[in-house]
């Protein structure tokens, strides 16, 4: 191949510059919010249809009865949610042992939840 590259095509450029602006939503919101969760999957209760967010915190602490935006892995904003519940609960993993997760339950219900959104709360301006 040697030692240069071809130039980067339409397309590539066009990918290249939405990977740099997505990369800086995500750094401003990493550096401004007082609370970020990653969700990692979605569960949904075969008996009451309830869902649950399971993931990680990666900064602050959730508060029953509060309201969090839903952000995509890109760092744009999909919708919001009311937060009714969570419970934090121990799991042994085989590799990494033990490990805290965190399961979220929604007030309400909402099809567009998907694992790699986060849910973000930004301190409030007063």
């Amino acid at each position: 191949m040697g030692i240069f590259r071809k130039p980067l095509t339409e397309e590539e450029q066009r990918k290249k510059q939405q990977y740099e602006e997505s990369k800086i939503r995500l750094m401003d919101i990493h550096n401004h919010a007082e609370t970020i969760f990653y969700i990692d999957e979605i569960a949904i209760d075969s008996v009451t249809g309830k869902y649950s967010l399971i993931g990680e915190m990666g900064k602050g602490q959730l508060k029953a009865a509060s309201c969090y935006d839903i952000y995509s892995n890109k760092g744009l904003p999909v919708g919001t949610m009311q937060l009714n519940a969570f419970e934090d609960r121990d799991e042994q993993h085989f590799i990494v042992g033990k490990v805290t997760r965190t399961f979220c339950f929604p007030e309400e219900e909402w099809d567009g939840y998907s694992p790699g959104q986060m849910l973000i709360r930004m301190p409030d301006n007063t």
